[in-house]
């Protein structure tokens, strides 16, 4: 390290805080306010300072770790793509350092350590829809990044199109016969979250708009997440005289939990309604359950893939990988009589 190089006091000093605040935003940023979190990260950007962690790093070329940054991060969607990416990451000895974010500040706190202590040798940011403020953040910090459902300009990406996904579903059960669709999901209600559900609504709907079909208000039912409130809401979509003959949910949980619901209501699957998941858990081969693949793990290793291809190349052009969706027939949906495929 240059015998000049600025030291966690010299922050300090500029910053007019103390050291420990210092150390807090580098390592404890929500334990900050945001003014002076902000004021200190200025100080350490315009002194160059590198904290000692990251200045061994340097010398080494590398962490080892790269971090991973997502809401839900219990979701079994995630930890599916979480082992897509392990399975590429385990081989080339890294480690992986999981943030989950449940506000946008949180997301931004994270973002700010992020870029000012350089920590990790790469980022992969799941689901996540991040202000013009966090890209500037990123662009500056010179981190490979890479983003999986969103695409944003200048950064590599994995493109997942949940209208098209939504669309991909209509069409399939269309082409079986259905003529009564219905939709269940939990409402993407975090702006800081991509909204998936209301993206699969969208193509799901208009695809049968196209047919002049409609998907009825009391067809449709997207509410909080929690299993009280989804049980609530299905079983009284369930309840009505006029049922839908098809439903897609937004994610193979919620489907799980319609054809559960179903069943203690005599509702037979899918003799009276068809049911349709999305994700295609692990899980769902051994329920028999009709579902939009996704590719979870195959976007983690594209992730993982395209980090380490921007660590090896870092001024190469960004690249946006696009997954195609496709629907796995099983034993939850069939052909409605007098219909040809």
């Amino acid at each position: 390290m240059p015998q000049n190089a600025a030291t966690i006091y010299d922050v300090a000093k500029k910053a007019q805080v103390s050291p420990a605040t210092v150390s807090r935003v580098l390592n404890e940023p929500s334990k900050v306010n945001a003014v002076k979190r902000d004021t200190v990260l200025a100080a350490i950007a315009s002194l160059h300072f590198i904290p000692k962690a990251a200045a061994v790093a340097n010398a080494r070329q590398s962490y080892k770790k790269i971090g991973v940054i997502a809401p839900f991060f219990t979701q079994p969607s995630f930890m599916q793509r979480l082992r897509g990416i392990s399975s590429v990451l385990s081989g080339h000895h890294y480690e992986i350092v999981v943030y989950s974010i449940e506000s946008q500040e949180e997301m931004l706190e994270y973002i700010d350590m992020l870029s000012g202590s350089r920590r990790v040798d790469g980022l992969i940011v799941l689901c996540l829809e991040p202000t013009d403020t966090m890209l500037s953040k990123l662009r500056e910090s010179e981190i490979p990044v890479c983003f999986v459902e969103s695409n944003k300009e200048g950064f590599d990406s994995v493109s997942i199109d949940n209208e098209a996904g939504g669309k991909c579903a209509a069409e399939f059960l269309f082409n079986r016969g259905y003529r009564k669709p219905g939709f269940v999901g939990e409402s993407s209600n975090k702006t800081y979250a991509v909204p998936a559900t209301e993206e699969r609504l969208k193509g799901f709907t208009k695809y049968f708009a196209k047919h002049g079909i409609s998907v009825l208000p009391n067809h449709t039912w997207l509410g909080e997440l929690t299993d009280q409130k989804v049980d609530e809401g299905i079983s009284g979509l369930l309840s009505q005289e006029d049922l839908p003959d098809c439903i897609l949910a937004s994610s193979d949980l919620i489907a799980i939990r319609v054809m559960k619901l179903a069943k203690i209501k005599g509702i037979r699957v899918p003799e009276d309604i068809a049911v349709v998941g999305f994700d295609n858990l692990d899980f769902t081969e051994y329920l028999n359950l009709t579902t939009v693949s996704q590719e979870l793990d195959e976007s983690g290793r594209t992730a993982a893939e395209l980090i380490l291809e921007r660590q090896r190349d870092p001024g190469r052009t960004a690249r946006k990988v696009h997954i195609q969706l496709r629907v796995i027939e099983r034993a939850t949906t069939g052909t409605k009589a007098g219909s040809t495929i």
